[in-house]
């Protein structure tokens, strides 16, 4: 009987500082497709409507410094960031 041991815990912060997208709209849902990048289900949706997951896509753009692929939800007028 072979034990798996678990993978080591990353060392310290990521390589890239990732920016978190603010996908709360609702049109980013809809019917489960797989993921453009790592091809596991998922119902997430881009502004493109490219089926991907928001952690997927939030690498991604660490990884493509200056790419335009996947964007935030534009704030909507009169409401701030924080929910105090």
């Amino acid at each position: 009987m072979s034990t798996r041991r678990p993978a080591p815990a990353p060392t310290g912060p990521p390589a890239v500082p990732v920016h978190l997208l603010d996908w709360r709209d609702g049109a980013h849902f809809t019917r489960p497709e797989r993921c453009v990048l790592c091809q596991r289900t998922t119902p997430l949706r881009s502004h493109d409507g490219e089926p991907v997951h928001k952690t997927c896509a939030e690498t991604w753009n660490a990884a493509n410094p200056g790419g335009i692929r996947f964007v935030s939800d534009p704030l909507k007028s009169g409401k701030g960031r924080d929910h105090a």
